[in-house]
Parts: C-alpha cells; structure tokens; sequence
C-alpha cells in the first residue's frame, strides 16, 4: 500500500508540474531534432542540443524526488536493470578517468561525462514519461507528437532527396559524412535508418490495436513514409532490422502480416504510380548501398553471410578483429573492463555493441545490459497483442544488429537514438503502467 501511494503522490505532484511535462516533450522533440542550438569549445567545436537543456531540468527534478522516483523503478523489471547497469557504468568512469590521466588527455574525463549525463538524462525521461502517460490525455497526445514528429522528420529527408530542401548540417559535417541527407537527424546513416525503423514498429504495433484511438490515417501515413525513408537511408544494419522485425510479425501474427502486407503493397505502387521519380531514388539507394557493395555476384542469392558480411560491413570485420586481438592481448581487461567510453587505446569504437561494452564495462556490464533488453521480451500485456508483437520485435530486430551497430549506446553519432528507443518501448508498454480500471483504454 505505501508504495501504491508514493506512486500516487509522484503522479499527482509531477505529472500535473508544467515544467516537467515540458521538458519530457522537448526530450521527445529533441530526438528528431538533432541539430546544435548552442556551440562551445573544450578541444575543437563542440556542441549542445535541445536534450542537453532539457535533459539537465529532468535531472534536477530526479535528485528533489529521488526517493519517490526510485520507487516507480523498482517496481519495473526493465527500469530496474538498466538503473543498476547505469551505476556500474557511474563506477567505471573511475578507470576512465585514470586511463585519461596517464596517457595526458585530461578532455577525455568531459566527453565522457557528458555521454553518461546523456545516458541517465534519456533513462530519467522515460520514467517522467511514465508518469505523464498516467493521464490518458497525455498519453495520446505524446503517441500523436511521435508519429507526427517522424512524418515531419522523414518528410524533410525525402525533400531533400528531391533537392528541395538543402543540406541543414553545417560544412564540416558535410564533408565528414559526404552530404549524406538525413534532414534534422544527425548526418549518420543509421541515426536516419533506426529511427525509421523505431517509428515504423510503433505505427505498425498501433494500428492493427482495436484499442488504440489515434488516427489509423496517420498511423498508415507513418508506416508508409517510415519505410520509404528507412529505404533511403541506405543503412544496411536497419535493413537487416527491419528484415528481423517483419520475419517476428509474420510468425507471431501471420494473418495481420498478410493483410497488412496487401495494404502497404497497394498503397506503395499508389505512391510510386504517383511519383516515379521516388522510385527511381529507392533503386538508385539499394544499387549503391547493397548491390554495388557485393564483390562476388552470386553471394547474395545463394546468402553465403560470411562474403556478405565482409562485402557490405563497411570496415567492421576489421574493427572486430582489432578488438578481439585487443581482448586476447589484454584478459585482464574481459571481466569487468577498462572504463565507460574507454577506448583510448584504440581510437574507434567496435561498431559492435557487445564487443565495445566487454572492453568498457566486461563481462558484468555485458550481462548488466543484455539483461534489461532481454526484460522487455518477458512484459506481459495478455489484452494489447500486436503492441506486444511490436514490443518484442523491435527488441529481438535490436538484439541483432547490435552485432553490427550501436544505435542503443551514447557515442555521439547517435545521438538520441537510445533515448528514443526507450520513449517507444515505454508507450508499447503504456497499457501496464496505467490505473487499472475497467473503464480505461488505452491512447
């Protein structure tokens, strides 16, 4: 009963508090607008976004309601995991910070600051989150602003594409990511392709929900928008998740995965009926990004994974195999790591979510973090299926291409992709956090 009632009092007191219920929706917009609003210098141009301000109010908040707000996470498995893996990571800066001294690049102890200020400010807003999403009125309105927000965000890169709107990033961005058009998305293929991806998964896990009352025309556009974008991004992990995604839907839910495969089949050729010049784009992508990529021509058909792999990995057999002679050379370092973003010593990160957190945070960090994604595949919502189905698929399509990425960790080219993952997973999740009554449904 008391901890029903501390979660009642944090939901009363913060969730009717305007600048609380502010900062969590510029989080959210902050995750589709990734360009700087603020640029400092500590070693070369650095850079502060909407979620660094944000992100710094939700913090304040956390620590004047810390206990109150510990309570909401110990009674959610997900929140209570990564909470603890987040603390080991807190203890790892220490060996970061060592390392930084010894090898005389004292900047280092900042950047990483402030990706773990980043981590913790995403966490904190996904708890905010929750309990904003108590009042149902909140709960659709931040669902709409999602898909919404991705319409707008997509719309632009498609525009772009067409030339009618500019690159938006400055000069020194496009030389370093050779103009890739990624609208207000950091210019990183996969920042545009696994946020496509996030947003798809949210629009398909709604609009099949007989529960659900957001707009089924806006939940269509967004899927059909989402998927042209996510093809255009020419991110190859996020083809490979999207891949993983539909292959979930089409076991779990076959006859809504036919039907709803017949429905975004018409619409398409609608849209390429409409505008051919879109499709000649989308082959244009898929010939540069995939089929130019591929060495030996018969390695795609006959899907030998190892000449793929080698063909399409831009690099990253190479950096698997720098950190695993890194890992052999240095054992000592496999159990528990050599700091959180420490990877002085080898300049880039692994491109391989699993192998960077072993040199950082160790075998214990691994098992930290493996253990608050594997939580989601265990939520139970018996009466939402299909936001289930999308929940685990997007979770299992994310398990997978962490071989090859690390959209779900803080390095900067990603941006908020982390912080929007966490957003999506908590509104698939929405219908277990709200008041159990009869007479509730959900956004």
């Amino acid at each position: 009963m008391d901890r029903e009632k501390t979660f009642q009092d944090v939901m009363n007191e913060l969730g009717k508090t305007k600048i609380v219920i502010v900062s969590t929706y510029l989080m959210l917009f902050s995750y589709f607008y990734n360009l700087p609003v603020m640029t400092y210098s500590v070693k070369g141009n650095n850079e502060l976004r909407i979620f660094d301000f944000a992100g710094l109010v939700i913090m304040i908040f956390y620590f004047r309601n810390y206990n109150l707000l510990n309570g909401i996470i110990s009674n959610t498995q997900v929140l209570r995991f990564l909470h603890q893996f987040l603390f080991y990571c807190n203890f790892m800066m220490i060996p970061t910070c060592v390392h930084a001294i010894i090898v005389d690049k004292p900047y280092w102890i900042f950047q990483s600051l402030l990706y773990l200020f980043h981590f913790w400010a995403f966490y904190i807003a996904t708890i905010f989150l929750i309990i904003i999403i108590q009042d149902l009125k909140h709960l659709k309105r931040i669902v709409t602003c999602t898909l919404i927000f991705g319409c707008l965000c997509f719309l632009i890169v498609i525009l772009q594409n067409f030339k009618l709107i500019p690159f938006l990033w400055n000069a020194e961005y496009e030389r370093g990511y050779y103009g890739f058009l990624s609208g207000t998305l950091g210019p990183n293929k996969i920042v545009l392709g696994m946020t496509t991806l996030i947003v798809f998964v949210l629009a398909v896990g709604l609009v099949n929900e007989k529960r659900v009352q957001i707009s089924k025309t806006l939940l269509i556009t967004t899927i059909i928008i989402s998927l042209i974008t996510l093809i255009l991004s020419g991110s190859r992990t996020s083809y490979v998740g999207l891949a993983v995604f539909l292959l979930y839907f089409f076991i779990r839910e076959t006859g809504k995965f036919i039907i709803t495969t017949i429905v975004l089949t018409v619409m398409m050729i609608g849209v390429s009926a409409v505008t051919p010049m879109l499709v000649e784009k989308i082959k244009e992508v898929y010939e540069v990004r995939v089929e130019k990529k591929i060495k030996s021509p018969n390695a795609l058909q006959s899907a030998r994974a190892d000449e793929l792999y080698e063909d399409l990995g831009s690099g990253r057999k190479e950096l698997s195999m720098l950190y695993l002679k890194y890992l052999y050379d240095n054992p000592y370092i496999i159990p528990f790591g050599i700091g959180f973003n420490n990877r002085l010593d080898l300049i880039s990160s692994a491109h391989n979510t699993y192998l960077s957190l072993i040199n950082e945070v160790g075998l214990v960090g691994v098992f930290m973090y493996f253990r608050w994604l594997v939580g989601y595949l265990f939520v139970k919502m018996p009466n939402f299926p299909n936001m289930r189905m999308a929940l685990k698929g997007l979770v299992i399509s994310m398990l997978v291409t962490l071989f090859f990425g690390e959209q779900l960790y803080i390095y900067r080219v990603l941006f908020g992709l982390l912080g929007l993952f966490m957003f999506v997973t908590i509104l698939l999740m929405s219908p277990i956090f709200l008041i159990k009554n009869e007479n509730q449904q959900t956004a």
